[in-house]
């Protein structure tokens, strides 16, 4: 007769080891959380999703829509990457860096106002890739945004760019806010690296922003948010 052998039932783990496990999560910022996607989209950023209570590599499951996410920001600023299930393949941050990738994310319509760090109206903008590792590079290849209209067309509101995090230069050409920001229907935009001059990196900090010269206002009735995907590639900064 074959010889069964079983799981480890509940049994096989003590308490204590389960707590201790669950305490070095909690103790190193990596719960696993949940979210109605629903009515509570996920956002990034300072003002984002678990912003000050999720650290890099903690997971996040959208338990209406099924998606899975993982922070590959910061504790303070979150990135929440879709996740990609094993049936399609992985995600492109599973990957070598050196390969091409993709990142994803939304601007929220109180993020499109807002002034504080991390908001869209904030001189810095809104990180959509976060800053490399040390001796490294974020090239940007190109962006996609789209202003995805809802009731009223935002007013005011800055030329809008791609630009290197912390302040950094304008790594794209702009896009004036009457067709973007303040457009009245939906808008969807490509932005590629400018071709009419270089552009300088910075080593080990450059995250990839949306940044806008002038914050934005809502009329009162503008719901609107900004959806972004970034290509990009993660570079070795061929310094010593």
């Amino acid at each position: 007769m074959a010889t069964v052998t079983m799981d480890p039932g509940p049994g096989s783990f003590t308490p204590i080891n389960i707590w201790a496990m669950l305490r070095a999560m909690v103790n190193n910022n990596v719960p696993f959380l949940t979210i109605n996607g629903t009515l509570f989209p996920v956002t990034n950023g300072t003002s984002g999703t678990y912003a000050g209570q999720a650290g890099p590599g903690a997971g996040l499951v959208d338990y209406v829509n099924g998606i899975e996410y993982q922070n590959t920001g910061t504790l303070a600023s979150p990135v929440w990457t879709r996740q990609t299930l094993a049936a399609t393949g992985l995600a492109s941050n599973q990957i070598s860096p050196a390969i091409v990738q993709t990142i994803t994310g939304q601007i929220s319509s109180a993020n499109i106002i807002a002034t504080t760090a991390g908001a869209l109206g904030h001189v810095n903008g809104v990180i959509m890739v976060p800053a490399a590792a040390a001796k490294s590079v974020n090239v940007l290849l190109s962006a996609t945004i789209s202003m995805d209209f809802l009731t009223a067309a935002y007013t005011a509101g800055g030329n809008t760019t791609v630009n290197i995090g912390g302040g950094g230069a304008a790594l794209t050409g702009l896009v004036n806010t009457t067709t973007f920001i303040q457009a009245a229907s939906d808008v969807i935009i490509n932005l590629v690296p400018l071709a009419a001059t270089n552009n300088n990196y910075v080593v080990g900090a450059n995250s990839l922003n949306l940044v806008t010269s002038i914050a934005p206002t809502n009329p009162g009735t503008a719901a609107g948010v900004i959806n972004y995907q970034v290509t990009y590639q993660t570079i070795p900064a061929l310094l010593d």
